[in-house]
């Protein structure tokens, strides 16, 4: 058994279908068909169950896939440990990103990440926060960058800054001037239950802030209507200028939402709301030099 044999089983299970594997292996099929069969036979047992043209995997074939996916892991990271200690400027970056910090993240660090390491290849995840944590466990992503409320225990975190979630209130609302000032608070503070007959609009359970205000609604026992639901973070910013209804907000994003008539934000919680930022990475995996150039590259563009 080799590696080689470990990525051909891999990319079957993944596709399940010996022409789509060949396709992104860059082998023929008879290749991988020739493969398969010297595998089960050497092994004893058959890794898939054929369905017309779609391959299962067995559950023997469960496991030795698992074994695989850790074994390829290992030889990833020896790979790039090696390519350190030879001071070699080349190798893959795979960075993984919620959707909209994404869009103004990757401009502000890659142009200096790439005049630092011109040969390494950046590959981009963009998916929502409760997707990043499965790429960087499944191995597909080496760091992601993201909000976090609750710690996975596979993975190791690197605080970046604490940030506050704000309330996002029209300049016409009635109460867009009682806010008050406290020390521990970046805006003005007020008490969100103030606003539990008002519509809000609220971003989708698989987002952070979208986790952060159903949260705040049972914190604070409301059940306020709800305007819209929308992914789109600057959207929602947008609306509650124009006075569609409230949005929260993270602190961090607010430099980089542009709108006509800016609402007004609040601090609300006791004292606040707060939320760390992150770089995520496998708990015990290897990260190259670059990818921890790189995380100081981001470090530097948020503290």
């Amino acid at each position: 058994m080799d590696f080689r044999q470990l990525q051909y089983a891999s990319a079957i299970a993944r596709h399940q279908s010996l022409s789509l594997a060949a396709e992104e292996l860059g082998v023929t099929q008879p290749t991988l068909t020739k493969f398969l069969q010297q595998q089960e036979e050497e092994m004893g047992f058959p890794l898939f169950q054929r369905i017309g043209k779609r391959f299962f995997l067995t559950y023997p074939g469960e496991r030795y896939l698992d074994y695989a996916a850790r074994m390829l892991q290992l030889k990833k990271e020896m790979d790039r440990e090696l390519s350190d200690i030879n001071q070699m400027q080349k190798g893959r970056l795979s960075i993984a990103y919620p959707i909209i910090r994404s869009s103004y993240m990757i401009p502000a660090t890659l142009p200096a990440f790439h005049r630092q390491y011109p040969g390494v290849e950046v590959i981009l995840y963009e998916e929502p926060s409760t997707v990043l944590e499965e790429l960087l466990i499944s191995g597909k992503a080496d760091i992601a960058i993201f909000n976090h409320p609750i710690k996975n225990p596979h993975l190791d975190y690197e605080i970046l800054r604490r940030e506050e979630i704000a309330l996002a209130v029209a300049k016409t609302h009635p109460l867009a001037q009682k806010g008050r000032w406290r020390s521990e608070c970046r805006f003005p503070w007020i008490d969100l239950k103030r606003f539990e007959n008002e519509p809000f609009i609220i971003h989708l359970p698989d987002q952070r802030t979208g986790q952060i205000a159903r949260q705040l609604f049972e914190q604070y026992k409301m059940s306020p209507p709800i305007a819209l639901q929308t992914r789109s973070i600057e959207g929602a910013v947008r609306l509650a200028a124009s006075g569609f209804g409230l949005c929260f907000v993270s602190e961090s994003h607010l430099k980089y939402i542009y709108t006509q008539n800016q609402p007004v934000y609040f601090s609300i919680g006791e004292p606040s709301t707060k939320i760390e930022l992150v770089v995520a990475y496998r708990k015990g995996g290897y990260l190259p030099q670059y990818a921890q150039d790189y995380i100081q590259i981001v470090r530097s563009c948020v503290t």
